[in-house]
């Protein structure tokens, strides 16, 4: 059965896990709080998760979810059946709310805590759970637990269990083909600009273009750490001079004459020389074309910001305020961010929430292709903080695609960036207006 044709009326299936192995990701102490949770798990009395993802598209094949997640609780947990759904039409977060089928554990984008998880009333401290099953935090990259309190309420609800990061693809024949040095990791804006100006040419009347990048995610993950809306009020915070600055840095390199945005490019087709694209790519790109000559680096960063990369992009797992076995449901994430599993996933391209060196050193290493690419250009640069949290009583808004689509209409309709920031500041506050409007009329 295809997940996209998954209706609530039809029985979910059923996947029961076999075989157990030592605990992954905790420290076993005397604790008597610690004793009951492993008691949960370890006992024969069977218990039944259901395991919602929300993201990614990659887990709507039931095949991909027990290659990523599946497989390494089957070889945990004996007695626990996980029911597995993937968001899709009538399997949406209403629809299961609705039908009283409410899942355990979400896997859902950190930086979709209020507008899914708290939205849906889902959310749900884990830090009782964190404490109880001594989980230890340090192990995990900061920055991305920061993501989620700053946007959610302050509060931890879930952590992170993989992401993606921004790197820069190379197309090394283009390079060669026009003499020009290839990227290394450590670049700056200022340099990929002048390599941009270099390559952007036409040639034996194809069109070479010098970089393409995608808007709404340089805007959204900025290396600013700029926020959308202001800390403390409901008001825009867009129309500043580091808003500013940051799209004029990205403005310059699309007013390169042969590298607009209306000239087509196609990394995988072999007309644009350099691609800022997420990590993913690391594996569609040699499966739609397995000929092309690329390599990757770090991201740009700024002159005076070396090694400072975006903010991070990743996906986190969330216990639910609904689920009656919020222990297992934690010793199964546990386990899923043991060095253990997290170092054999790491080997597959999947870009790990653990700051343990040694696991990320792994990255990539059973893929056959990525053998003799810089593929640690990954881990090169750290993680943009993300925005200050904004007071309590604040309204949220999701309107971080914002800037990025006007960014977009600025290029496309030849508008000033001043006028562009005005724009989308105003679109930012109607989007704050309707929801206060909303809010008032639900009272």
């Amino acid at each position: 059965m295809k997940r996209s044709h998954l209706l609530l009326a039809v029985p979910l299936v059923t996947l029961i896990f076999f075989s157990a192995c030592s605990q992954g990701g905790t420290t076993a102490t005397g604790d008597s709080g610690k004793n009951e949770a492993e008691a949960v798990v370890k006992s024969n009395a069977p218990i039944k998760l259901l395991f919602y993802t929300a993201q990614n598209s990659n887990y709507a094949q039931e095949e991909n979810f027990q290659r990523e997640i599946g497989k390494y609780i089957t070889e945990k947990f004996p007695n626990i059946t996980v029911e597995h759904i993937h968001k899709a039409k009538g399997a949406d977060y209403p629809e299961l709310i609705v039908a009283g089928t409410v899942p355990d554990i979400v896997l859902e984008s950190s930086t979709n805590v209020n507008s899914r998880i708290m939205a849906n009333g889902l959310h749900y401290d884990i830090g009782e759970l964190i404490k109880k099953h001594n989980f230890d935090l340090n192990r995990i990259d900061p920055v991305l637990l920061q993501v989620i309190r700053n946007w959610g309420d302050g509060k931890l609800y879930g952590l992170p269990f993989m992401g993606s990061n921004l790197i820069l693809f190379y197309n090394k024949d283009i390079f060669d083909k026009f003499g020009v040095a290839y990227p290394k990791d450590g670049i700056t804006w200022d340099e990929i600009y002048d390599i941009a100006q270099k390559i952007s040419r036409t040639d034996n009347g194809a069109n070479y273009v010098g970089l393409r990048y995608n808007s709404p995610l340089v805007f959204k993950y900025n290396q600013r750490s700029l926020g959308f809306m202001d800390a403390k009020t409901d008001k825009a915070a867009v129309n500043t001079e580091a808003w500013q600055q940051l799209f004029a840095n990205f403005k310059r390199i699309y007013d390169i004459p042969a590298n607009a945005p209306s000239i087509a490019g196609s990394f995988g087709g072999g007309t644009s020389a350099m691609n800022m694209d997420v990590t993913e790519k690391l594996i569609t790109m040699y499966q739609s074309n397995p000929n092309l000559n690329w390599d990757v680096v770090a991201a740009p960063v700024f002159k005076d910001a070396p090694k400072v990369g975006f903010q991070p992009n990743f996906y986190s797992m969330y216990i639910t305020e609904q689920s009656k076995n919020k222990d297992a449901a934690f010793e199964v994430i546990a386990h899923l961010l043991s060095d253990e599993v997290q170092t054999k996933l790491s080997k597959q391209a999947l870009v790990t929430p653990l700051v343990n060196k040694n696991i990320q050193s792994v990255f990539g290493q059973d893929i056959e292709w990525l053998k003799g690419r810089n593929t640690q250009a990954v881990f090169y640069n750290k993680y943009a903080p993300p925005a200050p949290i904004r007071e309590k009583g604040t309204t949220f808004v999701d309107v971080s695609g914002i800037p990025g689509n006007t960014f977009d209409a600025m290029l496309k309709n030849g508008t000033d960036i001043n006028s562009a920031l005005r724009q989308a500041e105003e679109s930012i506050e109607k989007s704050i207006a309707d929801v206060k409007a909303q809010e008032a009329a639900k009272k």
